[in-house]
């Protein structure tokens, strides 16, 4: 019995010594005796790379290292008990009925709140000889998944790190290994865990379907960031028995105990305290993690992004060993924990270090500081020729794209199409066709094509369909055209906007001007040549009806929504004209998105979502473009009308008030004026009008739900305006909506 109890690892007489002395009939030794086999086994069976829970080491597994402390022994401190671990329903009371029918614990909690150390506890004290499976990506974990290994916990500390993509971690590969009995342990963000389960606002694609069915299967524990009083008596006893680091961490308030203990502190103190150099390379880390990067930043990237963030005069006085001391300084161990920017060593490396990675902790917290901060025009150019991995690379170019930096966004892209990745192609197709760049996206999609790829021959049939509707209407235009009808030369400048010719329209434009005065000499009344802003506007809703006539008229609807919506918050009439324009174009991006993408009926992946996403810039993309074409054929009002506000409408019109939109994740009173009215605008339409997908609905449940998301989705005082048109000046939204089905049998809300 000492043998069985004490080592765990019973030899074969040991057994069959405790079998005879347990009466166990002889015809059952056989079973026993293969138990004892497979628990003695080095690798489970068909499964590289396992150990015992109890064999593991927790810093391997993301547990972080903890402070020095004068008299402190061991890479860990002494665990202090956690309500959450043993409550009802707590970690280790999910982990014991898991053991029997397999399950998915899911910890959710901030950075160096103690998440990963209270699940590796957890499974040590619950399951200490089962196996253990770290898997480098969900790959490995479906790999799994195929055999029928029991007995086997999962561990996926950073669940973000395995999920998204066609590639990511799915909810059926999930429920295989459930049901065979594997426990997974699995560690998020509140911020990603919010992210993932939200319900997607009113009109909005559902981005995180995949993700929220995979969550959807665990069991949840919320690990709070703070110590209870009853924790905090427990770690005063462990203090009390000798252990110097929970001591040292009781005799501070500012931060939390597991916080302090993973050198927190330390961490954001060396961020505000470096010098200008460390701080620079400090904050190009951040930077560059915040705009997508995931893998090692290499120094070289580091080293050119740094000057962008000193002055003239520190880039002047910088000695030649800068980046060495910077880095050092960076890099610099703080309390035996950790340190603000890690050293990282690639798979195969021993000694060598490929890049670095900055501290979660102070990702997460200078991250949120620097939310709104530029990035230096020296971190774009590091980021474009230093990224390597095409991952990153399409992340970056999406992030530059929603900044509209319109070359580092097709630089970063071609890069990773280079490398192969697919996703990349859409973006940049969508990119170019925003900057009238048509002939260019379609090669794009022909060389896909050309490899034998279906759905970019779908999409590249297409958008020649598109593109052949605009010549055959432009045709038919041209041979019935009167040179001097100033409409109908709009008209065919937007049929050559929606081909994908915008730089032939200004040349049509001067033809008409020149008949155009030629005839006035005959007739005083005629039109001068300049052109308005009625013009553009009416060049892009051809294009746009040309992509699809229902966009046309839901942006024709917006804008009159909007200026309803300005005129009854009081806005100058310069905003209130901002915003009406801003409401006519914020969808003109959509005649960048391949059709295929833009009509489909079901859920978006989430290359298509970014797909969608990217027509807030390349809408921004188009309007100025034309202006830009039309340059020295503008009435002088156009710049006057066109101001940044309307541009930023279009921009931001799909943030959400509580930072959770794109393209910036912009939050509050961050977001501009412009775009929180179109905003609510947008989704009251969207909702009343109904899509392929779902019906329309009443106007009482579009206002319903509009005030359910007041504060999340839109700006309450937005809200608000919109609920007092509703009950004021209902026949002329009825009127706006005549439209829809069955409207008259709709009650005005009382």
């Amino acid at each position: 019995m000492s043998d069985l109890l004490n080592k765990g690892r019973a030899s074969q007489e040991t057994l069959e010594v405790f079998l005879r002395a347990c009466a166990v009939p002889r015809e059952q030794w056989s079973a026993w005796q293969a138990a004892r086999k497979r628990a003695l086994t080095a690798d489970a069976p068909g499964t590289a790379g396992l150990i015992r829970v109890a064999q593991a080491d927790p810093r391997l597994l993301g547990v972080h290292a903890a402070i020095d402390a004068p008299g402190a022994t061991g890479d860990l401190p002494a665990y202090i008990l956690r309500d959450t671990d043993t409550a009802p329903r707590g970690v280790r009371d999910l982990l014991a009925k898991a053991a029997g029918r397999g399950s998915m614990v899911l910890l959710v909690g901030e950075s160096s709140v103690g998440k990963s150390r209270s699940a590796f506890e957890a499974i040590r004290a619950v399951l200490p000889h089962w196996w253990l499976l770290h898997p480098a990506d969900a790959g490995q974990v479906r790999k799994v998944a195929e055999q029928t290994t029991g007995r086997l916990v999962v561990w996926l500390d950073e669940l973000q790190r395995y999920v998204g993509g066609s590639a990511g971690l799915s909810a059926a590969a999930v429920r295989v290994l459930l049901q065979s009995g594997v426990v997974l342990v699995a560690t998020i963000w509140p911020e990603r865990y919010t992210a993932y389960t939200a319900m997607p606002g009113p009109g909005q694609p559902d981005l995180y379907a995949a993700e929220r069915q995979l969550l959807d299967l665990a069991d949840v524990v919320h690990l709070p960031g703070s110590f209870s009083a009853a924790e905090r008596e427990r770690a005063e006893a462990v203090a009390i028995s000798g252990d110097q680091r929970i001591a040292l961490a009781l005799r501070s308030g500012d931060y939390g105990l597991t916080q302090i203990i993973a050198a927190a502190p330390q961490l954001v103190n060396r961020w505000r305290g470096a010098n200008p150099y460390a701080a620079a390379v400090l904050n190009a880390a951040i930077d560059a993690t915040r705009l997508g990067v995931v893998s090692p930043l290499s120094s070289e990237l580091l080293r050119a992004a740094a000057p962008g963030y000193c002055d003239v005069r520190q880039r002047a006085a910088a000695s030649p060993d800068w980046f060495e001391t910077a880095l050092a300084y960076a890099t610099g161990t703080l309390n035996g924990a950790t340190a603000a920017l890690a050293p990282v060593a690639g798979s195969a490396a021993m000694g060598q270090i490929t890049g670095y990675q900055v501290a979660d902790y102070l990702q997460q917290h200078a991250g949120q500081q620097r939310h709104l901060a530029e990035v230096p025009r020296t971190c774009w150019q590091a980021l474009v020729d230093h990224l390597t991995d095409p991952r990153d690379q399409t992340r970056v170019g999406h992030a530059a794209q929603h900044r509209l930096l319109y070359q580092d966004a097709r630089a970063l892209y071609q890069h990773a199409i280079r490398s192969g990745h697919e996703q990349a192609t859409g973006l940049l197709s969508t990119l170019l066709v925003g900057q009238g760049r048509t002939d260019d996206a379609l090669a794009l999609w022909r060389a896909r094509a050309d490899a034998g790829e279906g759905s970019a021959r779908t999409t590249l049939a297409g958008l020649l369909d598109e593109q052949n509707r605009a010549e055959r209407e432009l045709i038919r235009r041209q041979a019935d055209a009167d040179p001097c009808d100033r409409a109908s030369t709009v008209r065919m400048a937007g049929l050559l906007v929606a081909q994908g010719r915008s730089q032939d329209a200004p040349a049509l434009w001067r033809a008409r001007a020149d008949a155009d005065r030629f005839a006035t000499v005959r007739s005083p009344e005629r039109l001068d040549g300049e052109v308005t802003v009625d013009d553009l506007a009416e060049m892009l809703m051809t294009a746009l009806d040309i992509k699809s006539p229902r966009t046309r008229h839901h942006s024709e609807r917006i804008s009159r929504l909007a200026a309803m919506i300005g005129s009854r918050r009081g806005m100058r009439s310069e905003a209130l004209d901002a915003v009406r324009l801003a409401g006519l174009f914020h969808d003109i991006g959509k005649l960048a998105v391949p059709g295929t993408v833009l009509h489909k009926d079901g859920a978006l992946t989430q290359e298509e979502y970014a797909l969608i996403q990217s027509h807030t810039s390349c809408g921004v993309s188009i309007v100025a473009g034309l202006m830009e074409l039309f340059d020295d054929l503008l009435e002088p009002s156009v710049r006057t009308r066109l101001t940044d506000a309307a541009l930023e409408g279009i921009l931001h019109h799909h943030e959400r008030f509580d930072g959770r939109g794109y393209p910036r994740g912009l939050a509050g009173r961050e977001i501009p004026e412009s775009a929180r009215v179109i905003a609510v605008a947008d989704v009251f339409d969207a909702v009343a009008t109904g899509r392929a997908y779902r019906p329309a609905k009443s106007f009482e449940e579009a206002l319903e739900i509009m005030s359910q998301e007041s504060g999340a989705s839109f700006d309450p005082e937005m809200v608000e305006a919109f609920r007092s048109i509703a009950d004021s000046r209902y026949d002329q939204l009825e009127s706006l909506f005549s439209a829809r089905p069955a409207l008259n049998d709709r009650k005005k809300p009382m």
